[in-house]
């Protein structure tokens, strides 16, 4: 009895200790788990870039030659030009009734006759009194008297061709003229309205001559002079001028200054909005990666690099300024390196990756 109790005991301690071993037979004969598929990617190369960081400041388009152009003289408004209409420089804006002063000049040119009469006929008797007061047949004070009546007619004369003049000039100014081509952006008289002096005619705007006007910080003045090249951006469009003018005053209250940027005519309408992009420091030389390429989460951003057995590696950045979707990095990332575009949300460091063609749109950046 002893000895089947024994063999029993035997037999269990053998069953336990061969558990283990078909356990390991059975991992052995079960077929090994799949590796992940390769993650599919777009992929673009860090780069060295010389980056000036800008300051982007809105603006608008204004014309260099934009008038409200005034009467010098008061009166009815007779004709007056429609709003729209282009005007060449020296056409009429308005016309006002100029009957009074036509009527003002024929009374001047009548007074002007009367005194040259007067000086006529004084110069004819100077000469016979001057015959006579060398025969000594007249007193010399009587002589002079002559003479003296003679200079205040000419005087007299000059007055009134000075009057003349003036109200000839005054008649010229009945009609407000165009200083400069452009159009009529505003009509501020009506037909028929008595326009009194220094009223405003109408706004002139000329479309051919166009700058930006914009303001920026005060402390951006050192990085900004005439010639300074700026980017002017509209929808859809970015291009490289020169600032023009600078005004380097700055308000007070706002610490701003005025900078003219002279565009092409035919760029953008007059009143058009636009962002400047003005420098605020030198260029300097960094390693940039597109904007696509940075993952930005809580606990850090990085980037993902595929290394030479194209797989994924993780390395952490710390971005800096962003130049036309290039942002600047610092990390361990240097020129050239394979980083992930599109498609990285998801892969985990270590993946295998499968790299397909930058879209268009991302590779135009």
């Amino acid at each position: 009895m002893r000895t089947l109790h024994k063999s029993l005991i035997a037999i269990a301690l053998a069953g336990v200790l061969a558990l283990p071993l078909l356990e390991r037979d059975a991992d052995a004969s079960a077929p090994a788990e799949p590796e992940a598929a390769p993650a599919i990617v777009s992929v673009a190369p860090a780069v060295n870039a010389e980056f000036a960081p800008r300051h982007w400041s809105p603006g608008s388009v204004i014309s260099r030659q934009d008038a409200r152009v005034a009467s010098e003289q008061g009166g009815r408004v007779v004709e007056v030009v429609e709003v729209g209409q282009r005007v060449r420089a020296g056409q009429a804006l308005a016309v006002l009734d100029d009957t009074a002063l036509r009527l003002r000049e024929q009374e001047g040119r009548a007074d002007l006759a009367r005194i040259q009469a007067q000086l006529d006929m004084a110069q004819a008797q100077e000469r016979r009194y001057a015959q006579l007061a060398a025969q000594q047949n007249i007193a010399r004070a009587q002589y002079d008297q002559l003479r003296a009546d003679r200079d205040m007619l000419v005087q007299e004369r000059a007055r009134a061709l000075a009057q003349l003049a003036q109200t000839r000039h005054q008649r010229t100014q009945m009609v407000v003229r165009a200083p400069f081509p452009g159009v009529v952006a505003e009509r501020h008289a009506q037909l028929g309205e008595y326009l009194i002096t220094g009223a405003s005619v109408a706004r002139l705007v000329d479309t051919s001559t166009q700058e930006v006007r914009v303001r920026a910080p005060v402390e951006l003045a050192r990085h900004l002079a005439a010639g300074t090249s700026v980017l002017v951006r509209t929808e859809g469009d970015e291009r490289a001028w020169p600032v023009t003018a600078l005004v380097p005053v700055g308000d007070e209250a706002s610490r701003q200054l005025e900078l003219r940027i002279a565009i092409d005519a035919a760029q953008l309408p007059v009143g058009s909005a636009v962002d400047v992009g003005l420098p605020r420091a030198g260029a300097r030389s960094v390693v940039a990666v597109p904007r696509d390429a940075v993952i930005l989460r809580r606990e850090g951003d990085f980037v993902l690099r595929v290394d030479s057995a194209g797989k994924a590696e993780r390395l952490p950045v710390e971005t800096g300024t962003e130049v036309d979707g290039l942002v600047e990095v610092r990390g361990d990332v240097r020129a050239g390196d394979c980083l992930i575009v599109r498609g990285g949300e998801r892969v985990e460091p270590g993946q295998a990756v499968s790299i397909q063609p930058v879209p268009l749109a991302i590779a135009a950046r």
